[in-house]
């Protein structure tokens, strides 16, 4: 009963003790983030949403924003992050995938309906009233990415960085979130 009751103290403090490292590191990513963001063109606006940043490249129309419940269709190439981009990870530009891959995954434009749940909380944030046509980064912390989970060839508690090209944002007058 005793050596239950030590296990189970073990536990919890090597648990706590795992909280709080990752606490640190989302820490360490969003200063790194910081640090990156003022080394950013000052040309480029800089859009902060719940701990996602977009960086737009390119401004696209003022016509339409994507909000919740519209259709999105876009290019997208992930990246890790540390200090800036760094590996590629995931892509469907037809220019990127020729680059960087031997076995051609697919090119075609993504489509989603843009809701909670479609996306990995840091795109979801970062996209939130993008423009039809603009071209964007999108940087966020491991906390709003995979966070403690290994996803593809993405190590865990990795920022993430996404170059995005908008190219349609189709209103569905059905916001829902």
């Amino acid at each position: 009963m005793k050596k239950t009751f030590i296990l189970a103290i073990l536990f919890l403090a090597l648990s706590a003790c795992d909280k709080q490292d990752r606490e640190n590191t989302y820490i360490n990513q969003e200063d790194r983030i910081d640090a990156y963001l003022n080394t950013v063109d000052k040309g480029y606006r800089i859009v902060s949403n719940k701990g996602s940043y977009r960086i737009v490249v390119s401004e696209g129309s003022v016509k339409d924003s994507l909000e919740v419940g519209d259709s999105l269709y876009f290019f997208y190439s992930g990246y890790t992050f540390t200090s800036t981009q760094g590996s590629l990870f995931a892509t469907n530009e037809g220019a990127v995938v020729r680059e960087n891959f031997i076995n051609t995954p697919d090119t075609t434009v993504k489509k989603i309906l843009y809701t909670k749940g479609a996306l990995i909380t840091g795109l979801f944030n970062g996209l939130n009233n993008v423009h039809d046509g603009e071209r964007c980064n999108i940087v966020f912390s491991a906390k709003y990415g995979y966070g403690n989970t290994e996803m593809f060839n993405v190590p865990k508690l990795t920022a993430l960085f996404f170059k995005i090209k908008v190219e349609k944002i189709v209103k569905n007058n059905n916001n829902q979130e």
